[in-house]
């Protein structure tokens, strides 16, 4: 760290050590030498707006067109204007050529922080990456692949139609959509009908849209997850349409979020997706976080605690005055010794406020604790920074009791040469009326040529000529799910021994079904003797559950696959769960498993390989 750094670090932490609050301290020194510009600084606080003087008269109601005018929620908004400030002061940096994209961190203690200024260094145009990774439904990139994958299996869905029409897959206008919504409404507000029947569109984005849309479709039916999307992706030039629409420093990130949504289709739930609808439904239920792209020259977004161990030539800590927190209620307090075997007393207090006087030195303990975390944390944050360390904050509804970091600093620190706009946007009167300030000069988008492969030449149309009928969501679908589900877990090795009770009403809740009918139906199946050698006993070699398997270019999926031995020899088993009584008497279900039994069979040459039903009474057909 330059001198000027840990000259204000030294007159912290000494302070703190002098008041008893930071034991063990030693002063800090540096074989580096004094610099020009380096040193701690800090940008304006945001200042909060006066409360209302009680009693006085509310100003007139104002109506606010939802359409044209956003809600502002007032500790949001503070918030989003010391986001402001922050990245306005690092395009100054940048543009200044004080410093490098890549030589800035923006340090916080919570990510909401870190998600308002990454909004607000886009619109200053600055490179950033969030380094902790993000959920991957928060970049728009993937909710417009997602919302196109829900338009495709689920066309009645409108909303989902006009989002991927607004997308940049196909750029639709506010036009577009309008007259789409007027030639719907001639056709019961079918959305998908008015594109795709009737006259030819004025509007050549509807025309496409018309175009892939159906060959897409058809696809969802036949094709994995995956490989429509690869086919979406590649025919509807995505990669192309979505590097033409976003600024040159958030092409990284929005090209990566594109190959994140298709690597998801292959990795997530060991791709046990097989059919697109199922793959929208996990990626609206779960909340996977991606990783975000190395990029060479971005400023770094990271939390105080995912900042150890790194450092930057300049940093950027937010949120240095925060509101402090209510007392914690219901509070756990232990004392345990590090020494001690066991702990020496363990009591739930009501609220912190309302302790009793005999726990009074147990709390003092834990808040001791906390105060020390909260130091640990600020000196991690001032010793993240080479050369320079800049504050900013917004100014508290009240004071906590105990000295917040920007009270610590401030006083060692001088105020960071800001724009001019910064100081005359720092006065706000009214938060239901004024927005965050934005700083930024209109960029003009340069013609982006991206490297692809050489096309190659198809031998063969990949779809079927005719697609097998999607099964409807029913009652009795939702029931074979969740008991599909029961058996999957109840047969998974050293599986925690949860009760069938536990494992049918989670199964019953992901799928909608009644869980004491999903437990019944699986109770049968797994007491059953003549089903019993497939889940378990000294015979049962390998099993798999949901193995996927090809056969002509489709992708299968075998509910249950064992290898079983006796006396020597070894048998393969492909069983098929089909809860309805007699499964064997229709035809699509014996060739079905046909199907699965010539697919295991090509995979084991030479190997024994035979075939069975398992019904929800428990019974073992045999299909020879």
């Amino acid at each position: 760290n330059a001198p000027e750094v840990l000259a204000a670090l030294n007159k912290v932490f000494l302070q703190a050590q002098d008041a008893g609050e930071f034991g063990g301290f030693r002063e800090h020194t540096t074989e580096v030498e004094a610099m020009a510009g380096a040193g701690v600084q800090i940008l304006p606080p945001v200042p909060r707006p006066p409360r209302a003087v009680r009693g006085a008269q509310p100003g007139p109601a104002v109506w606010r067109d939802t359409l044209t005018t956003p809600r502002h929620e007032p500790e949001a908004l503070l918030r989003e204007h010391e986001a402001a400030f922050v990245a306005a002061a690092i395009r100054d940096l940048v543009n200044a050529g004080q410093a490098a994209p890549a030589d800035i961190f923006v340090l916080s203690r919570k990510r909401q922080s870190l998600r308002l200024v990454a909004q607000a260094l886009r619109q200053v145009h600055v490179p950033f990456a969030a380094s902790e990774g993000a959920a991957l439904m928060d970049a728009p990139e993937a909710r417009d692949l997602v919302a196109l994958l829900d338009a495709l299996v689920s066309p009645q869905h409108r909303l989902s139609l006009a989002h991927a029409l607004r997308s940049p897959v196909f750029g639709a206008s506010d036009a577009d959509l309008i007259a789409l919504a007027q030639r719907a409404d001639g056709l019961g507000g079918d959305w998908w009908r008015a594109l795709v029947e009737g006259e030819p569109h004025t509007s050549h984005v509807l025309t496409r849209a018309r175009r892939l849309l159906p060959r897409w479709r058809a696809a969802s039916a036949a094709l994995p997850p995956h490989d429509l999307l690869d086919r979406i992706v590649f025919e509807g030039e995505v990669r192309e349409r979505v590097a033409a629409t976003v600024p040159p420093t958030q092409r990284a990130a929005a090209l990566d979020t594109v190959d994140a949504v298709l690597a998801q289709a292959l990795t997530l739930d060991g791709a046990r997706y097989a059919t697109p609808y199922n793959f929208v439904r996990a990626l609206k239920r779960r909340a996977i976080r991606s990783s975000a792209p190395v990029q060479a020259d971005a400023v770094q977004l990271l939390t105080v605690h995912g900042a150890k161990g790194l450092e930057a030539k300049v940093v950027f800590v937010m949120d240095a005055d925060p509101q402090p927190k209510n007392p914690d209620t219901a509070t756990l307090l232990i004392d345990w010794p590090v020494e001690a075997e066991r702990p020496e007393r363990c009591a739930f207090v009501y609220a912190e406020s309302a302790c009793p006087p005999s726990l009074l030195p147990v709390l003092e303990v834990e808040r001791a604790a906390r105060r020390r975390e909260e130091l640990n944390g600020l000196y991690v944050a001032m010793s993240r920074a080479r050369e320079r360390l800049v504050f900013s904050a917004t100014e508290p509804s009240r004071r906590a009791d105990e000295p917040a970091w920007w009270t610590r600093v401030v006083g060692w620190a001088t105020p960071l040469s800001a724009p001019a706009a910064i100081a005359s946007a720092a006065v706000i009167t009214d938060l239901n009326a004024t927005a965050p300030p934005v700083f930024f000069k209109p960029v003009f988008l340069e013609p982006v040529l991206l490297k692809v492969l050489t096309r190659a030449t198809p031998i063969a149309e990949p779809l079927p000529k005719t697609a097998a009928p999607r099964s409807p969501d029913t009652e009795a679908t939702r029931l074979g799910s969740a008991v599909h589900r029961v058996l999957e877990w109840a047969a998974w090795p050293n599986q925690p021994m949860l009760g069938m009770q536990a494992l049918a009403e989670a199964a019953a809740a992901e799928f909608g079904a009644a869980a004491e009918t999903v437990a019944r139906r699986a109770e049968a199946i797994l007491g059953s003797a003549a089903a019993a050698r497939f889940f378990s006993g000294a015979g049962l070699r390998w099993a798999g559950n949901e193995v996927p398997v090809a056969d002509a270019g489709e992708l299968l999926r075998i509910d249950r696959l064992v290898q079983l031995e006796s006396a020597g020899a070894s048998t393969w088993w492909v069983l098929d769960y089909k809860l309805a009584h007699a499964p064997q008497q229709l035809e699509a279900h014996r060739a079905q498993l046909h199907r699965y039994r010539a697919a295991v069979q090509r995979a084991q040459p030479g190997a024994v390989v035979r075939c069975a039903f398992i019904t929800g009474a428990g019974e073992v057909i045999e299909i020879d």
